[in-house]
């Protein structure tokens, strides 16, 4: 068990996904560029088993804003995209609507 105060160091911001393009030699990667109102960042989701990168495109979603840069397949990774994931294994996207502002605050 954690402590809520563990929970808030978390930041996590709704994000616009702008464009989506898989990365090159892999099978789940997508490389997504996201705005934040603010800011953009690039975020590797490996989603790709189960998504194109179409799907993504033009999306209101949550992310993990305050984590350390990863690269993963050469691309680094300035954030983390949040979705739900079945016991199976399907993950399904948690997609917001045109009344949540780009850049809001998630809590």
């Amino acid at each position: 068990m954690f402590d809520v105060e563990e929970f808030w160091k978390f930041k996590m911001r709704v994000g616009l996904v702008r464009s989506a393009e898989r990365i090159p030699r892999t099978r789940k990667l997508i490389k997504l560029s996201v705005d934040f109102g603010d800011e953009s960042r690039i975020v590797v989701a490996g989603i790709g088993d189960q998504y194109q990168p179409e799907d993504l495109m033009g999306k209101k979603m949550i992310f993990v804003v305050n984590l350390k840069p990863k690269r993963i397949a050469d691309v680094e990774s300035q954030a983390m995209l949040i979705v739900a994931e079945e016991a199976d294994g399907r993950v399904h996207l948690i997609t917001l609507g045109d009344e949540v502002s780009v850049g809001c605050k998630v809590w």
